[in-house]
């Protein structure tokens, strides 16, 4: 067997296990849009470049028909590729997205460490139904005075109305009721540029987005109950010049 048919073996199968990993990823940890908006592609990359790059060309390299060591060589190019492919989608898996929180004027995705770095648990999200991420809302008061007050109440008692669990209420199924608790879609259309809105679709509810990659502006659909479309901040300051 030449090399290059070791390779090309070497690669059909970290293919072949690549496509089982995006699977998973996609319709598991970044369903939806939330993979090119949060952080998955970032995530992807590095198991691309392990499994579909670095594995196969170590085995171009090492692999020698009749080659003493041959055998031990393969092990340890499988042995470190399959470590690394753990780690990367470890790291992958730590970072996704486990709930969506509707707060005020912002949906915020909180991956477990947000959870932690405010000594919360993040556990709690077991207790509302669903897949994952959760779809959750913090319940504030009726009057949007009030929720203001709430708003920056929140900020200077450093307990964030996105972390404070205690006032999580699931979104719910019913359009007409989720429309009920996107309060600020029409004051946050009215703020942005004409172009722009002309762009929204006719049943967008637009809200800000914020995680640890993306800071923007999201459509969420209330008939499918996700994210459909992402604006970033910069093109909005680009349309409104």
């Amino acid at each position: 067997m030449s090399r290059w048919k070791a390779g090309a073996i070497h690669f059909s199968i970290s293919l072949a296990v690549f496509l089982v990993l995006l699977a998973i990823i996609l319709i598991a940890w970044y369903p939806g849009i939330l993979f090119s908006i949060d952080g998955g592609w970032a995530g992807l990359q590095i198991i691309i470049g392990v499994d579909l790059v670095l594995g196969p060309l170590l085995t171009l390299i090492v692999f020698k028909a009749g080659k003493p060591s041959l055998k031990f060589d393969l092990t340890c190019i499988a042995t470190f590729q399959a470590v690394c492919m753990v780690a990367g989608m470890w790291i992958v898996y730590a970072e996704r997205p486990i709930a969506l929180v509707l707060a005020f004027d912002t949906v915020y995705s909180l991956a477990q460490q947000e959870f932690e770095d405010f000594n919360k648990d993040p556990q709690v999200l077991a207790e509302f139904p669903g897949s994952y991420p959760k779809l959750i809302y913090t319940e504030l008061p009726e009057g949007r005075v009030q929720r203001e007050i709430a708003a920056i109440r929140s900020q200077f008692i450093g307990d964030p109305l996105f972390i404070q669990t205690e006032n999580y209420r699931v979104i719910p199924e019913q359009r007409e009721a989720i429309i009920e608790i996107f309060t600020e879609n029409e004051n946050l259309r009215a703020s942005v540029s004409e172009e722009l809105q002309a762009q929204l679709p006719e049943d967008c509810l637009f809200i800000k987005f914020i995680s640890t990659i993306q800071n923007g502006y999201i459509c969420f659909d209330p008939e499918q109950r996700r994210i459909s479309n992402f604006y970033e901040n910069d093109y909005q300051r680009q349309m409104q010049e």
